[in-house]
């Protein structure tokens, strides 16, 4: 039975428009976009089976600060992983996902050549194959047809743009075009593809979801688990922007209520300050202002 994600898609249409508006205050962008930069390493190394908790990721990020009981290559995975995202993801929305593009991602992640593989693999333990990818040969050639069909075109309805994200993330994952570093590579092209759009990126919450995914893709070809999971993720990231910006708005209440403090009634005190709060946001951005003139 497929997944009904409607809801999910009306609240992301919401969150873009205010989006825009929380863009251009730099004291809510700029700490927003540097934790989701962690964040989005630490959840894409997470997923596959990276033991560091998000605060050890940002200490050996931003600091070089090791803790024992992880091994080397935990540590080296977050700092390659957030090399990635700060330098081939971009929030413009106009980045071009070719295979130049996504072999560089891959060396970026894994510190090698970024080369498609040169042998078959699986999918899966020595105990029990989960999936067998296509025969190394045919890599190339996949690869050129997944990156012709990778673009989302005007062609696509505003509605199915999620679908066809995650039609395109199962598909490169089955493709499993380099060695190793595939999930993750197949991440940062699932941000890019949203970035590309005016979506904010995913973080995954439900890792078992993430996974049954696949597996229900492999056992109906149907994409509704995984479009839900991605819808998931993206209002995940809304949400937190949307914390950074209250969070934000109550610093300037909380001065404005201390500057009002002889008022005595305190409620009336709160609704001057929501007031003026409110007027201090719109006066930091007068091109918000002028873009609803212009829409009446």
């Amino acid at each position: 039975m497929k997944i009904d994600i409607s809801n999910k898609l009306s609240e992301i249409e919401r969150y873009k428009e205010k989006c825009e508006e929380w863009k251009k205050n730099h004291l809510v962008w700029n700490p927003f976009h540097k934790d989701l930069l962690f964040r989005l390493s630490w959840n894409s190394n997470s997923l596959e089976g990276n033991t560091l908790s998000l605060e050890e990721t940002v200490q050996v990020i931003e600091y070089d600060e090791v803790r024992s009981g992880h091994t080397f290559t935990e540590y080296q995975e977050a700092k390659t992983m957030y090399a990635a995202l700060s330098q081939k993801m971009t929030f413009e929305g106009n980045t071009k996902i070719d295979l130049q593009w996504i072999k560089d991602t891959n060396y970026l992640i894994m510190q090698k050549d970024g080369e498609f593989r040169k042998e078959d693999v699986y999918i899966g333990t020595p105990v029990e194959v989960v999936y067998y990818p296509p025969k190394y040969q045919k890599v190339p050639e996949l690869m050129e047809r997944y990156t012709e069909d990778l673009p989302i075109t005007e062609t696509i309805q505003e509605k199915d743009v999620i679908a066809h994200v995650a039609r395109k993330h199962i598909e490169f994952e089955r493709i499993h075009p380099f060695k190793d570093g595939n999930g993750r590579t197949g991440r940062v092209i699932m941000h890019q593809q949203l970035l590309n759009q005016g979506i904010l990126p995913a973080i995954i919450k439900d890792q078992s979801k993430y996974r049954q995914a696949f597996r229900r893709y492999e056992k109906n070809g149907e994409t509704s688990l995984m479009e839900y999971v991605i819808a998931e993720g993206i209002l995940e990231t809304y949400h937190r922007l949307e914390n950074v910006y209250e969070k934000f708005l109550y610093r300037d209440m909380n001065e404005i209520i201390k500057c009002n403090s002889y008022v005595e009634e305190p409620k009336l005190i709160e609704e001057q300050a929501m007031k003026q709060c409110m007027e201090r946001t719109a006066a930091r951005m007068p091109e918000r202002k002028l873009d609803k003139k212009l829409d009446r």
